[in-house]
């Protein structure tokens, strides 16, 4: 998957610009009707002359009022302008922003959930929005801080959004499947690797021991260096160092990269030295 050839991409429906800016109307009119019923009411029961009571609703009302629906109609659609997304094989890259331009990436290994919501506006309109919740998202965790809390996989104005899901979950699939030519490196049957593999490390736990590992000198047999070996298995170098020490509990993905990465069985990686 070297190559990250565009799989699937798409744009904002144009309906979700009406939609954006008919919530600008809405809001703005709740907002200065309830400015302009207090000045009616004050018009009716102070000696306020005809002509003040015009100017204050023309400075306090109506100019306010444009001056705010006008640059937030213009950033609508420029956001609607800028914005794209795009399922490659790697990972979903996500174009946004105004001001400042935007190019998300988001690698399938930090994905953990797909939700499409559909609003009280939305259902008027007739559009849905995709949200993928991730990992360890800074974005995300930024958003929050300014509170306006938004995830990271953020699509919106989304006609079909049955059809993003599943091209998500296609490429989710297609990455968490184990790889070819991996089978003679783990155990047989499959399910035997696994409870063989969570029961050794379930085991350690419950004993307070240390992980006894071998991967310090397969990764050496190798002629790999930690940082060499943490970019093939797609992991910080601070994990291996942990997992060299016997100070970490691998997923059995993460021993699954190990196992290709190093030309072992997964076994070998965890084998009590005595």
């Amino acid at each position: 998957m070297s190559e990250n050839k565009s799989f699937f991409e798409g744009k904002i429906a144009p309906v979700w610009k009406k939609k954006e800016i008919f919530k600008l109307l809405i809001g703005e009119t709740v907002i200065f009707g309830l400015i302009f019923t207090i000045f009616t009411i004050v018009l009716i029961f102070t000696p306020l002359p005809f002509m003040i009571y015009l100017f204050m609703v023309l400075f306090i009302v109506i100019l306010p009022y444009f001056v705010i629906f006008i640059p937030g109609a213009w950033y609508t659609i420029a956001y609607f302008n800028n914005f794209a997304y795009k399922i490659t094989e790697d990972n979903i890259i996500i174009f946004h922003g105004v001001f400042n331009k935007i190019r998300a990436t988001i690698p399938y290994s930090r994905v953990q959930n797909i939700n499409v919501v559909n609003g009280v506006f939305d259902r008027i309109f007739n559009t849905y929005t995709v949200k993928i919740e991730t990992a360890g998202s800074s974005a995300a965790a930024a958003s929050a801080q300014s509170g306006f809390p938004r995830p990271e996989g953020y699509i919106p104005g989304l006609k079909d959004p049955n059809l993003v899901e599943e091209k998500i979950n296609e490429m989710l699939q297609k990455y968490s499947s184990v790889p070819s030519g991996l089978e003679d490196k783990i155990f047989k049957p499959e399910e035997v690797a696994f409870d063989n593999f969570i029961g050794y490390i379930l085991s350690k736990m419950r004993e307070g021991e240390r992980l006894k590992t071998s991967i310090k000198e397969l990764r050496e047999k190798a002629g790999l260096s930690i940082s060499e070996l943490a970019q093939k298995v797609d992991t910080p170098s601070s994990t291996i160092k942990y997992l060299e020490q016997g100070r970490y509990n691998p997923s059995l993905t993460l021993a699954y990269r190990l196992s290709e990465a190093l030309d072992c069985k997964i076994e070998e990686l965890f084998e009590h030295k005595k």
